[in-house]
């Protein structure tokens, strides 16, 4: 384990002060929701359990924990599911005790040190590197025995949203590729597909007096079309108009519903927006309603 402790020597050292100086933990936060709703329809899965992350199954869990000193800080943070966030407490309680463990210090050191090194390293390098700290694992495992219907993934999303790929994708969604693009983990010429204006679309354009120099282009087209993409099954518009949003927030643009995208191009503001998706992403999109209810699927996509 030496080579663990320097490692992540920076972590223990906070941890050990804290510790040391009695100090209140802070008030926990939650991943901001842009990046949670990314990692949940770019595919995201559970780093220990497998399970596909949603909205309502999964949550924040901090791998530093705030009640050893750790921080609110994006890259302290991971999204898992609900079960195993509630596991890795349990493991910490099982393994330490209960809080404040301050009150334990310095006699539960080496036992503070092993949890936090196998809360790193799972996120950082998977869930079966956790055996190299095999005392905390094998809680953890009796714990999640019961609730696990899947394996391990060979991708997670790791601290603050940044994916970790251990094997090929066959396909990346924006969120993934974003954060790729950012810290670098893969080539950034990234291929969006653009719908063409064929003629009725100018000319119904032309009619309604929206002038293309004024911004219609790749700014345009490339965020819808990278959000239609990227959708795994039908979703309501009101839904694809939030995803549009975090897209935007996410590319460091401001946060504009889909008809507010839209009017920021010079669209009227009587269009609809199924009327904008008809006219100008037909090609890459499907409608079906339901009563008053509109859901939206990527073109071709079985229901």
């Amino acid at each position: 384990m030496p080579s663990r402790e320097e490692q992540y020597n920076s972590m223990l050292e906070s941890a050990h002060n804290f510790l040391f100086r009695k100090s209140k933990p802070l008030k926990g936060s939650a991943l901001n929701s842009s990046q949670h709703n990314y990692i949940v329809i770019s595919g995201g899965k559970c780093l220990h359990c497998g399970v596909n992350l949603t909205l309502k199954n999964s949550n924040t869990e901090h791998i530093h924990d705030l009640a050893l000193g750790g921080s609110n800080y994006v890259e302290n943070k991971i999204i898992i599911c609900r079960n195993c966030n509630e596991a890795r407490n349990l493991t910490m309680q099982r393994y330490l005790g209960t809080p404040s463990y301050w009150r334990g210090f310095p006699g539960n050191w080496d036992r503070v040190k092993k949890y936090l090194i196998w809360n790193a390293i799972t996120v950082d390098e998977g869930h079966y590197c956790g055996k190299e700290i095999s005392d905390v694992h094998q809680i953890f495992e009796s714990i999640i025995s019961g609730r696990r219907t899947k394996r391990p993934p060979e991708n997670w999303f790791g601290r603050g949203g940044i994916t970790r790929i251990t094997s090929n994708h066959r396909r990346y969604g924006f969120f993934i590729r974003f954060f790729d693009k950012l810290f670098g983990f893969r080539p950034t010429n990234i291929q969006i597909p653009q719908v063409e204006n064929n003629t009725k679309v100018e000319e119904e354009v032309n009619e309604n007096q929206i002038d293309d120099e004024r911004g219609l282009g790749d700014e345009f087209y490339s965020p819808i079309n990278d959000v239609i993409s990227n959708l795994e099954e039908e979703v309501r518009l009101t839904q694809f108009s939030t995803f549009l949003k975090d897209y935007l927030e996410v590319n460091g643009k401001e946060r504009l519903s889909l008809r507010e995208f839209s009017r920021s191009f010079g669209i009227p503001k009587s269009w609809s927006c199924v009327k904008v998706l008809e006219l100008y992403f037909s090609e890459n999109i499907d409608f079906r309603r339901e009563g008053s209810r509109i859901y939206i699927r990527p073109k071709g996509m079985l229901l």
